[in-house]
């Protein structure tokens, strides 16, 4: 533990860009002080920040005393300004009252943005008249910003990570007082630090960085932690969601296709089965990953699970009061840069998540979006929802934002026009994002009839066809039809 030299910070810092794509240009960190462009009509007064380190996921927690500086005007909106290097790894934002505990409004500003900073525009639950104070906290999550250093060990060796971050906490207003504190699953290792002449206190698995006194708006510095973090780091680079409702036989049917990669340290030299089997606590001490846990609907039936070679052998399932807990076991242990991929399946009544309103034709289904696997990092998500033939004004109401919805049609057996089906793109989430996503769509009562109708009609030119070839006579110079 020690601080560095400006001159072996600058060159730590240099050679450990390689490391993140995060930070591209070493000098931005020293750039000329940022003016924000959200107007300036609030004064932080204290402010106390937390980097959660402890596992894969960065949770920031930011929570400020806010002071109305305008002379005469209420304020209804606080903006919060992310750094536009982080754009790609911000999966998750959410503020309330720190007070009351009332989640606030956040939506992406479109007015205020440019190529530093995107700022986020905070709904505060009442005006804020000028003089009074109100206690926001946001909170947000990072993906994919800690990496390994160095990049390989061994099979049962301790993985190490790296973090680069700002050791001011980043907003749109002054601050008349403010602190971070950086907290690390185990006991500090390094800490590197510019400008050197702010204080550091480290204790065990805790970096204070400040009080701060009289900071700027969009301040900026630069400091680096070295800690050992046990176990894998999972991501799964695409999961595929598909979803089947059947009104007709109650039944919801769901299959999810997973591709998984372990983000940890890079395996060095080549897997021993022996060491394995001799010492498995070194496993899991080190950075592989021996299962998989995920949690689905507590009235599943027919539940299934395969790999690519086929069923996987090694799985238990354990009912939970709301929940069915599924835990799947590879084949091997997955060590850093190592994947693998599987896909489940299951069955479940439907009418747990499908309700019409009384009155109309309309039916609201409600669905989870994804099924939340602990401090897993998700890439490239599509869930696709078909719904039942005869279904029409479909759309789809979510509780964030997405790359984008498809509406489209889908045609399965028995069907005649096709079913109505839509198709949801989103990337990078994590398990914050496992709510729920409505469907709103019109199902009229004759609808229901649409395949048996269909299945009555192919029957009937099934028979009918029949009849026809059976009074034909195939026989050469014979006559057409029998008397």
């Amino acid at each position: 533990m020690r601080l560095t030299t400006t001159t072996t910070l600058v060159a730590t810092i240099i050679a450990a860009l390689s490391l993140t794509t995060s930070y591209v240009h070493a000098e931005e960190f020293w750039s000329e002080q940022d003016v924000p462009i959200v107007p300036q009509t609030f004064k932080i007064t204290n402010l106390l920040r937390t980097l959660d380190l402890s596992k894969p996921i960065i949770r920031e927690i930011t929570s400020a005393a806010v002071q109305n500086t305008h002379a005469d005007q209420d304020q209804t909106h606080y903006y919060f300004p992310v750094d536009q290097a982080y754009s790609d790894n911000l999966a998750f934002i959410s503020a309330e009252n720190r007070k009351t505990k009332e989640v606030l409004e956040v939506v992406k500003d479109e007015e205020f943005f440019d190529a530093q900073f995107q700022y986020y525009k905070i709904k505060l639950a009442t005006p804020l008249p000028p003089g009074e104070k109100v206690q926001i906290t946001v909170r947000t999550s990072l993906t994919n910003l800690i990496r390994a250093f160095p990049t390989h060990v061994g099979q049962a060796e301790k993985q190490k990570f790296v973090f680069f971050g700002n050791p001011f906490a980043l907003t749109a207003y002054p601050a008349v007082k403010q602190k971070t504190t950086v907290i690390t699953p185990n006991n500090v290792l390094e800490v590197h630090e510019h400008p050197e002449e702010v204080d550091v206190v480290i204790k065990n698995n805790q970096v204070i960085l400040g009080p701060y006194n009289d900071v700027n708006s969009l301040e900026h510095g630069i400091f680096e932690v070295q800690y050992e973090l046990t176990g894998a780091i999972p991501h799964i680079r695409r999961l595929r969601r598909e979803i089947e409702v059947s009104q007709w036989g109650n039944n919801l049917a769901v299959e999810e296709h997973y591709n998984f990669v372990n983000r940890g340290a890079e395996l060095k030299g080549q897997f021993s089965r022996i060491d394995y089997q001799r010492n498995p606590m070194g496993i899991r001490e080190g950075n592989g990953a021996l299962g998989f846990q995920t949690k689905i609907p507590k009235l599943a039936r027919d539940i299934y699970y395969r790999d690519e070679i086929g069923n996987i052998s090694t799985s238990a399932i354990a009912h939970q009061p709301d929940h069915i807990q599924l835990m799947l076991k590879p084949r091997f242990p997955l060590f850093g840069g190592w994947n693998t991929t599987w896909y489940i399946g299951y069955n479940t009544p439907l009418d747990g998540y499908l309700r019409k309103i009384a009155g109309t034709d309309k039916h609201i289904l409600k669905v989870p979006a994804i099924s939340p696997m602990p401090d897993t990092t998700y890439e490239d998500v599509e869930i696709r929802v078909v719904l039942p033939e005869g279904a029409k004004n479909v759309k789809a109401v979510l509780p964030y934002e997405v790359d984008e919805i498809e509406y489209s049609t889908t045609k399965t057996y028995m069907d005649s026009a096709g079913r109505s089906t839509v198709t949801i793109l989103a990337s990078n989430l994590i398990e914050d994002h496992a709510q729920d996503l409505f469907i709103e769509y019109e199902f009229s009562q004759t609808s229901y009839l649409t395949k048996p109708l269909a299945a009555a009609t192919m029957i009937m030119a099934i028979y009918a066809t029949s009849i026809v070839f059976s009074r034909l006579d195939f026989k050469i110079g014979g006559s057409t039809l029998k008397k």
